[in-house]
């Protein structure tokens, strides 16, 4: 008779065995250029910044501008935008504030004020973003030099 081996025990299977793909191993990626990351909000915010370059000679005034982006808050109704600008602009009249107000709503801006120094335009226009306004400060030209085409 010849050699038998030895029957090892066996264990239970289960009836219907599932198999499953072992997950490969994944090869990591380098790093994809990315957009650059966003510029610090504070520097690109809607704070009085002065956007002018070094080699231009210093503009004979400041405008002070109301936007329509003022009108894009709720609260900014022309009848609230008009006390903003009597409480900050004394020498204005109901009704010149009010045409004001409607104007920069309508088209854009409006002019509130015009002055040749530089530190009380950008006074006025701080005060007047602390009430929840749009303002901008832009250099102004010379209107006389205009009018008679020395531009």
């Amino acid at each position: 008779c010849g050699f038998v081996a030895p029957r090892l025990p066996s264990t239970p299977r289960p009836r219907h065995t599932t198999r499953f793909a072992a997950p490969a191993p994944v090869k990591p990626r380098p790093e994809a250029p990315q957009m650059p990351s966003s510029p610090d909000p504070r520097r690109m915010g809607e704070a009085v910044r002065w956007l002018m370059d070094e080699d231009v000679e210093k503009p004979p005034e400041w405008l002070v501008l109301l936007l329509d982006k003022t009108f894009q808050t709720r609260k900014n109704t022309v009848y609230r935008v008009t006390s903003s600008l009597m409480s900050e602009l004394p020498e204005l009249t109901l009704a010149e504030a009010r045409t004001k107000a409607e104007h920069a709503r309508d088209h854009f801006f409006s002019i509130l004020s015009t002055t040749p120094e530089w530190n009380k335009a950008i006074r006025l226009a701080q005060s007047l973003q602390r009430l929840g306004l749009a303002v901008r400060v832009v250099p102004g030209f010379d209107r006389d030099a205009f009018l008679k085409g020395n531009v």
